[in-house]
């Protein structure tokens, strides 16, 4: 699974892997690096939207029309302020939420049978489409339905009271960590949530808006439809305010120029947003590509707390192991925050020479701000062991998803080619070489945005012109000039970018073959074959063709990530729209809970977690030194993770 801590290391070149059906594994030999010149991808970032395929000829132009050039605005790591602490979020109430175009006739026509809806109808049109409707869209449509028995309240209630089953509720979301929350009364027009008896904690990490995005069960879906057929009825993004002085109404609107799209209740049921809070912080903010407004608190607590040890978490289930240790699924007891908690034995990468690629993997992780990428939250260690502190990502991996489905359509699979094209970019930018992209290091959050995990082979410091001859990666995912030996740059992820989106599109890589000498010799000389244009469209085949070009100095991305922004295959896509995840993905992984590991490998979650004993003599102090510094708090000026609720509820425990 994507949490790997290790890869196979293979010492030959060209050593050819036992013949199977599984996928290769990683693997690395080291060699010296060299310094060279050469061109590469420039730093920046974006965000992508399910395009209509074009046949266009592909530009190259460096036009900002989409947003292109929105990444640099990621390329600076978080500046740490003077205070950690906590934040503590409360969920009040909402009022004037009303359904979105196209959702009423799931509201009208409610099979008693529960059978899903027919093509055509709001689950086709609506959530089949990743883009939410734009604002001239909402100018038209989105008015409060009427509270009789129309509109958002058209749902089973008994006496005028509604079943918490068909109130709306909220997903919490502060950098990859998620947390449902629904609400307990009210309508579903004017829900009420738990309020102070239900408070949801954060480990403050980070700057990064407060994300609430509002959703409404469909009445007309199957039982098993999971959350597939939810209805999002709108968003509210909060910068709050991280100082124990200003807590009356702790938080700020958001700097972004979404609140421009709130179209609040002209009906007047809509209280005016409260200009300086009421008591406990609360204030009302605007409901953001929806109507309505949502009352919440925001709290800031100082915390001087001492470093962390491992007796500050609770073990829960173990998701993943390697040779050097397991990655386990935690919860930290001050907050009640679900992580991943990965352990390291420090005498096995020492006697593996491998203390450079985790050094490597916990300075990237700690300088990286995105939010396409999985954030580390802390680090810390014993005498016998390193420990690093994740979000927590339980959506499961994109190659579990690959492996049930086969093979994604055409628009899933820009989407994900597109998020994961600003998670390079970024780390580009940064001076970072990926070197390992493939479905097993990307993850599936709850909303079904990516996450790119698993940084151990990274390459740091490159500068554009720079080449390293590290023979590294995953024998499907090589790119040529890794073959030939000859240095790499840059570009050696673009091609990877390209293998990935071929194998999203037809369900297996370009060049895959079960021996891996003949699989290398068709990297290096095979033509690249293509199916028919109903699963390779000719602008998806376009690029695909310019990604996989053998010539790293003519492949595209290799004057820089905008190139590939800017190619037709992509060209409906607002790229910082995307970067700020204002894109509702068509697909969402059946996750009950924060806590939920379903998606997981069973061989992993059903063995007890344990932070096993150590055996052997105690590392030299020399040896403890490679180590010094590890321990880490992300710096605080935001938020960077979801909270804990202090009161655990689980969101579909209604279904």
């Amino acid at each position: 699974m994507s949490w790997k801590l290790t890869k196979k290391l293979k010492e030959t070149h060209l050593a050819p892997l036992a013949n199977t059906f599984s996928r290769s594994s990683s693997q690395t030999a080291l060699t010296p690096d060299v310094p060279a010149k050469s061109s590469s991808a420039t730093s920046t970032s974006g965000t992508p939207t399910p395009l209509s395929q074009s046949t266009t000829a592909p530009s190259s132009n460096g036009a900002d029309a989409q947003g292109i050039a929105a990444s640099e605005i990621l390329l600076s790591p978080p500046v740490a302020p003077a205070r950690p602490g906590i934040l503590i979020l409360t969920l009040q109430e909402g009022r004037g939420f009303s359904l979105p175009p196209g959702a009423e006739a799931a509201f009208q026509s409610r099979p008693s049978h529960g059978s899903s809806m027919s093509a055509g109808s709001f689950a086709g049109s609506y959530m089949g489409n990743s883009a939410r409707p734009g604002s001239a869209q909402m100018q038209q449509s989105y008015r409060p339905s009427s509270a009789a028995g129309g509109g958002i309240n058209a749902v089973p209630s008994s006496h005028g009271r509604y079943s918490s089953k068909y109130l709306p509720y909220a997903l919490v979301d502060f950098d990859k960590q998620q947390v449902f929350v629904n609400a307990v009364s009210g309508s579903p027009e004017n829900p009420v949530w738990a309020g102070e008896s239900t408070q949801y904690k954060f480990d403050v990490s980070r700057t990064t808006e407060l994300n609430l995005s509002l959703y409404i069960r469909n009445p007309s879906a199957p039982p098993n439809a999971g959350r597939q057929q939810d209805i999002f009825i709108g968003t509210c993004r909060v910068a709050p305010s991280f100082s124990e002085d200003a807590q009356s109404g702790a938080s700020q609107p958001p700097s972004s120029s979404d609140s421009k799209t709130s179209k609040k209740d002209k009906t007047g049921s809509v209280p005016p947003p409260a200009s300086n809070g009421t008591s406990a912080g609360m204030q009302w903010h605007d409901v953001q590509y929806g109507t309505g407004a949502i009352r919440i608190g925001v709290k800031f607590v100082e915390n001087r707390q001492r470093s962390l040890k491992i007796e500050d978490f609770d073990l829960l289930k173990v998701v993943g192991k390697g040779s050097f240790g397991k990655v386990m699924q935690v919860m930290k007891k001050d907050t009640q925050r679900i992580y991943a908690l990965k352990t390291i034995r420090k005498q096995h990468i020492i006697s593996r020479s491998e203390v450079a690629h985790t050094l490597a993997e916990r300075s990237v992780l700690a300088q990286i701000n995105n939010p396409f990428i999985v954030p580390l939250k802390f680090s810390f260690q014993s005498p016998e062991k390193l420990y690093l502190v994740l979000a927590f990502v339980n959506g499961g991996e994109l190659f579990h998803h690959l492996q049930r489905e086969q093979r994604f359509d055409i628009n899933r699979s820009r989407f994900y080619a597109a998020e994961l094209l600003c998670a390079l970019e970024c780390l580009h930018g940064f001076g970072v070489i990926y070197r390992d992209l493939k479905p097993e290091n990307i993850l599936v959050d709850y909303v079904g945005h990516i996450a790119l995990c698993d940084f151990g082979l990274c390459k740091l410091d490159m500068k554009d012109e720079d080449k390293t001859n590290t023979f590294c990666g995953t024998p499907e995912y090589l790119a040529p000039e890794l073959l030939h030996g000859q240095g790499y740059t840059k570009a050696v992820d673009w091609w990877t970018l390209g293998v990935l989106l071929y194998e999203m599109l037809t369900g297996l890589p370009p060049f895959y073959d079960e021996n891996t000498n003949e699989m290398y010799r068709k990297i290096l000389a095979e033509p690249l074959h293509f199916p028919g244009p109903e699963i390779v469209p000719p602008a998806a085949r376009d690029l695909l063709t310019r990604l996989l070009d053998r010539d790293a100095t003519r492949r595209l991305g290799s004057n820089g990530a905008a190139e590939i922004k800017a190619h037709p295959f992509f060209h409906s896509i607002d790229w910082r729209k995307l970067l700020d995840r204002k894109y509702e993905p068509s697909f969402k992984p059946s996750v009950m809970d924060e806590r939920d590991t379903a998606n997981f490998d069973k061989e992993f979650t059903s063995e007890a977690p344990t932070d096993s004993y150590v055996d052997g003599p105690m590392l030299s102090q020399t040896m403890q030194q490679q180590f010094a510094g590890w321990s880490y708090n992300r710096p605080v000026e935001g938020l960077g993770d979801a909270g804990g609720s202090i009161v655990q509820g689980n969101a579909f425990d209604q279904r």
